[in-house]
């Protein structure tokens, strides 16, 4: 694509056809890939989140059990500089509200053996953030260094591979979880992102990263 971003050519429709109003999150900078092939639009959470002016105001962006249209306008120019060929239109319904926050107790592992260059596999009870698994997610080496290889994420993004530029060596290793990981309604490990100021319990600072241990035999 071109280097104009898209949150001009992106829109929502309601099931009535009229356009939601401010649906998505206005930032300074654009979110694409290296190659410009995948860009990345937000949700605005002041559209979702209980006890934030917006939604009090303008109600919230997403009703569970609505269908939605998602358009991008053909005027949206490529690389070339050229339109798209036609204006692309996708079709959802909103589900429940995702208010758990991560837990790695709910992965899980298919760990490799000593002496193989066979893939480590997370698989995951529901989609996280694609962007996210290239670079929150990670191994340690027995000596707390990090391990080289290849990050894979998978279809739907419900499995992560991590496969290494070395065969496995025996030994403790961790997989590292970064605290920046998010589902896609922005839930974090051990942290829900719907959590109302009244009942908030936990006021200690979110670590910095989980350490999930990774035997290899």
């Amino acid at each position: 694509m071109g280097s104009r971003g898209g949150l001009d050519f992106v829109h929502l429709l309601d099931d009535a056809g009229r356009e939601v109003k401010d649906p998505f999150l206005p930032l300074d900078a654009e979110f694409w890939n290296d190659d410009r092939t995948r860009y990345t639009v937000f949700f605005d959470p002041g559209r979702q989140k209980r006890g934030i002016a917006p939604i009090a105001a303008m109600g919230r962006s997403l009703t569970e059990g609505k269908s939605y249209t998602l358009v991008v306008d053909a005027e949206w120019r490529d690389g070339h500089g050229l339109p798209l060929k036609q204006a692309f239109r996708r079709v959802f319904k909103a589900g429940p509200p995702d208010e758990r926050p991560l837990d790695p107790k709910t992965w899980k592992f298919a760990a490799p053996v000593a002496g193989s260059s066979a893939p480590l596999t997370i698989a995951f009870p529901e989609p996280l953030d694609h962007g996210l698994l290239l670079r929150a997610l990670g191994v340690l080496t027995p000596k707390g260094k990090p391990l080289e290889g290849q990050v894979v994420v998978g279809p739907d993004e419900l499995t992560w591979t991590f496969t290494p530029a070395e065969p496995w060596q025996a030994g403790q290793f961790n997989i590292v979880a970064f605290a920046m990981l998010e589902d896609l309604a922005g839930n974090r490990i051990g942290r829900a992102f719907e959590v109302d100021q009244f009942d908030r319990t936990d006021q200690s600072a979110e670590p910095e990263k989980t350490l999930i241990p990774l035997t290899i035999r």
